[in-house]
């Protein structure tokens, strides 16, 4: 019997890279505010066409919304675009003034405007 196996990549921010090496999709936390983003990115690889400069852009709002910010920033941005992030559970803490500034810095570079 052939065995057939899929891999996927678990963040927005090495895509390309995941897909160089087999990967067939990714679970991507950028998705739920950059979905369209992120699909474009995947139909790009898919195909075989040149998205470096769509994965660059990439890499920083992920980044945010995962390693920096974490799920408090994902929620945050969430709500702030239109969208349910809801209230955090414990023991984690929304985010402090200063962290939605500079998270909403962050993701205004990409277009997206955390109001």
């Amino acid at each position: 019997a052939v065995v057939s196996t899929q891999s996927t990549g678990g963040s927005a921010s090495f895509m390309k890279a995941s897909y160089s090496v087999g990967a067939v999709g990714t679970v991507a936390a950028l998705a739920n505010v950059m979905g369209q983003e992120v699909c474009e990115l995947h139909d790009k690889l898919v195909a075989g066409q040149e998205c470096l400069d769509l994965q660059y852009r990439l890499i920083a709002p992920n980044t945010a919304v995962t390693a920096t910010f974490g799920i408090a920033g994902l929620k945050f941005v969430c709500d702030n675009v239109g969208l349910y992030g809801g209230p955090c559970r414990s023991p984690i803490q929304p985010l402090s003034p200063s962290q939605q500034a500079s998270l909403s810095d962050i993701m205004a570079k990409v277009g997206i405007h955390c109001s």
